[in-house]
């Protein structure tokens, strides 16, 4: 078997870092694309735009991605991607599932303040056509069936009142939540999101806690 000179890359190794610097181009135009969409909307934002705010040329954008339709779809993959890993961190560093539940939307609401990614993906949702909107997932499903199994979850280990419909009660926090996002933007830039959790949660956390016992 010949050796690999002293000195020399092997292919293997070569390759990796091809795929490594192509990822993290990749990511780059997304992040930069986030903030675009982010700050100007669909419309007005171009590829010319991303292109300048990345630093590249338009022919290595092209590369990537083949369309300003195709950058905005990845960027809203982006964020359908990362919100079950997040669910998945807040629910497992907290032993009551009631606490996991309230947690989630405070951690859901500061994504939506300061994430690039998950405010330019809300943004997108109500700009994109209605041909590109068809390549993304169905929106708030996801989340609704995560929080219906962790309420079921709650109610089996008596953390959360076995009265509560789990389905129902995911849905109208899922509903309340992207609701309250969405009018908090529109008043204060979602400054005010917290305390519109606060008054949420103050309303309709006493019917999720458990019965005490006769």
């Amino acid at each position: 078997m010949a050796e690999t000179p002293v000195g020399a890359s092997s292919p293997v190794r070569r390759a990796r870092g091809r795929a490594s610097d192509s990822a993290a181009t990749r990511q780059l135009i997304i992040d930069i694309a986030a903030r675009e969409f982010s700050e100007r909307g669909y419309m007005a934002t171009s590829l010319n735009d991303i292109v300048a705010g990345t630093g590249m040329t338009k022919g290595a954008l092209y590369w990537h991605f083949e369309s300003k339709e195709s950058v905005a779809v990845a960027v809203v993959h982006q964020m359908f991607e990362t919100w079950p890993v997040m669910l998945r961190g807040v629910i497992d560093s907290h032993d009551d599932a009631l606490s996991a539940l309230v947690a989630v939307t405070y951690v859901a609401g500061e994504q939506f303040a300061r994430d690039p990614v998950v405010r330019a993906s809300k943004r997108l949702m109500s700009e994109l056509p209605p041909d590109a909107l068809a390549k993304l997932p169905q929106p708030y499903v996801g989340w609704q069936h995560a929080l219906a199994q962790l309420i079921t979850q709650g109610q089996q280990r008596g953390q959360i009142n076995a009265a509560a419909d789990p389905v129902g009660t995911a849905q109208v926090i899922v509903a309340s939540f992207f609701g309250m996002q969405q009018v908090s933007q529109e008043l204060s830039a979602r400054r005010d999101l917290a305390g519109r959790l606060d008054s949420f949660w103050a309303l309709v956390l006493p019917q999720l806690q458990p019965a005490s016992p006769a």
